[in-house]
């Protein structure tokens, strides 16, 4: 039974060491010939590019190009690329990895050197040729280069001796064309036996050689070590060949040349009717045809002469139409964007009126709160105005103001109308007004919007002032400490002397001396007689004595101060109108005529004499208001 039972075993390992001879005695299948196209340039009726052919038949030349687009045969010219043209054509390269073990010596080294000199001399001139030797340890001897007499010196000082690290030198030629831009690249492996000293195994040199195809040269090995190189050529795409004596190695280098044909400068002459389209040119040649899509470049030339016609010009119906979109999209980005802000500003004024009352920390509003669709815009706004230092700056002319905006939010709202404004004088006026002008005014219409409400914040502030003080006067009198006594006065009298005040007090309940929160309010508001009241009071603390008597005098002082104001203002209300009245009568004419009598004034922005005067009377007006403003100014 035991018998019975070894026999098939021994049988069946008989069959496939049988099997594997066969296959390994086989000789290589030759791979389908292909075309590849590189280096497409084109302009007006001509497209050009660099045609290369791989595993071509011994024998068999690169040309009779044909271009077609359809059924369309174009006109074709092709040149062959010489080793100076090269320079500019998709670089190609091949890497012999020689087998030079012990085991190579005598007749097999010199047929080596014998065939691998055939093969530099068949390659076209442009193709690069390496050099790796595979004894152990594998050398780099010739990296990549065209220069074929020092290919052909490198061949010519090849040695047999030690053993054989072929996994290695694959991965080192590799290592020589795996980086960098080939429009071609291949390795060329010659081996006489199983790889033995090797560091790397089969599989890192798989690896290695995953995008390179490897053609490989088993030369009288075993059937075992044929078929791994049969493997390994098998799985990159290249081709296996088996010799089995000296005399054919030199053939089987020969057909492996084939992989590297003539590349070929191909120029197709694109008719006029073409130009413009988008189309697949059909290349074929050697046998082998390929597809390349392109979108041919017009012909300014070919094309028929435009005939100018004047147009009527867009008719009511589409100016309504155009006016309708217009509001469409302000409307849409005041939704999706202000209108979340403005909400989130509501929220954080009701939070701060609940936090003059309550000491527990509020929670940071997200940025997400703002609504999804502003979020990124908001967080980069928050990156500009970090990035540019100007958050404190910011926020506190913005508490100035009593916007309760952040200062990111501020600034993504600016730009918002400026882009508004680039819009719509881009309609009006064309796009080079629009692009010009439209960041400026829409800027300038912000801080002007900023400027007016926070001057009339602090003017409110200033008036309220005085009363608010004598409140505080009549509540220490009654017996109320000054902290009481500016509580019960914050929640008596309206905006903005409730807001800051209760400001005032939030920070005194975080452990802020009641005299430093008033000062830092007098000067986030610019009050100068506020300041004076602090440092009353902080004297009065330091000395003694009555406070409600102190800032009776100092109440007294600011009403004086406050009328005598009111009348500098009276007085000079004169003097500021026929300021306003002379800056803008320029602008306003200006604006007038460019509105009626266009070509009247085209002159004064067309012509090199009115740019000239129109800059100078630009900077005559700035100085002129400049001049204005400083006589009407008057301190009290």
């Amino acid at each position: 039974m035991k018998r019975a039972a070894g026999i098939p075993v021994r049988f069946g390992a008989v069959l496939l060491a049988a099997g594997a001879a066969v296959a390994a005695a086989l000789p290589a299948s030759a791979a389908e010939p292909g075309i590849t196209v590189s280096g497409l340039r084109q302009e007006a009726g001509l497209v050009e590019f660099y045609l290369s052919a791989t595993d071509l038949p011994v024998g068999t030349a690169l040309d009779q190009v044909g271009v077609a687009v359809g059924d369309r045969a174009l006109p074709v010219t092709s040149e062959q690329i010489s080793a100076t043209q090269g320079a500019t054509a998709p670089r190609r390269a091949v890497v012999l990895v020689l087998d030079t073990s012990g085991s190579m010596a005598g007749a097999p080294i010199e047929a080596a050197r014998e065939a691998a000199r055939r093969y530099v001399r068949a390659l076209p001139a442009d193709v690069e040729i390496g050099l790796v030797t595979a004894a152990a340890p594998a050398n780099v001897v010739l990296p990549p280069t065209r220069d074929r007499a020092a290919a052909d010196k490198a061949v010519d000082g090849l040695a047999a001796k030690g053993e054989t690290a072929l996994y290695d030198g694959i991965r080192a030629a590799a290592g020589l064309v795996g980086k960098g831009d080939w429009g071609q690249r291949r390795i060329v492996a010659l081996s006489d036996g199983a790889d033995t000293a090797s560091t790397a195994t089969l599989a890192a040199a798989r690896k290695a050689t995953v995008a390179i195809p490897v053609d490989t040269i088993a030369f009288q090995t075993p059937a075992a070590m044929a078929g791994i190189l049969g493997s390994l050529s098998k799985n990159t795409g290249g081709a296996a060949y088996t010799v089995a004596d000296p005399a054919a190695l030199g053939d089987a280098f020969a057909e492996a040349s084939g992989s590297f044909a003539g590349q070929l400068l191909v120029r197709v002459t694109v008719p006029a009717e073409l130009s413009g389209q988008q189309v697949r040119l059909a290349v074929s040649a050697a046998g082998a045809r390929t597809e390349v899509p392109v979108t041919l470049a017009v012909d300014t030339g070919a094309t028929v002469p435009l005939t100018g016609v004047t147009s009527p010009g867009p008719g009511p119906t589409w100016l309504l139409v155009l006016g309708g979109l217009v509001f469409a999209a302000l409307l849409g980005a005041f939704l999706l964007v202000v209108s979340p802000m403005l909400a989130a500003a509501e929220r954080r004024r009701r939070l701060t009126q609940v936090d003059q009352f309550v000491a527990a920390p509020r929670r940071a509003t997200a940025p997400g709160d703002s609504g999804q669709v502003a979020a990124a815009a908001l967080a980069l706004s928050e990156q500009v105005v970090k990035s540019a230092n100007a958050e404190g700056r910011l926020a506190t002319q913005l508490d100035r103001a009593g916007m309760r905006l952040r200062p990111h939010e501020w600034l993504l709202l600016r730009a918002l109308v400026c882009l508004l404004a680039s819009l719509l004088l881009a309609l009006s006026f064309g796009l080079g007004a629009g692009v010009l002008l439209g960041s400026p005014v829409g800027w300038a219409l912000t801080s002007l919007y900023h400027r007016n409400r926070a001057a009339k914040r602090v003017s409110a502030f200033r008036e309220l002032l005085p009363d608010a003080l004598q409140l505080i006067v009549g509540s220490l009198r009654s017996g109320f400490s000054l902290a009481q006594a500016v509580d019960a006065m914050a929640r008596e009298l309206p905006d903005p002397i409730s807001a800051e005040f209760g400001r005032a007090l939030g920070e005194t309940r975080l452990g802020v001396d009641i005299e430093d929160a008033l000062d830092r309010t007098a000067t986030r508001m610019r009050s100068k007689d506020l300041a004076w009241a602090v440092v009353a009071v902080r004297v009065q603390r330091d000395v003694g004595g009555n406070l409600a008597e102190v800032l009776t005098t100092a109440i007294e002082t600011m009403r004086e101060r406050e009328s005598l104001h009111r009348e500098v203002r009276s007085l000079s209300a004169e003097g500021r109108l026929s300021a306003w009245i002379l800056l803008a009568l320029p602008v306003c004419v200006g604006a007038f005529m460019f509105l009626t009598r266009a070509d009247y004034i085209r002159p004064l922005y067309t012509h090199p004499a009115g740019i000239v005067m129109s800059v100078l009377g630009v900077l005559l007006v700035v100085g002129g208001a400049a001049w204005l403003f400083k006589m009407i100014k008057i301190e009290v």
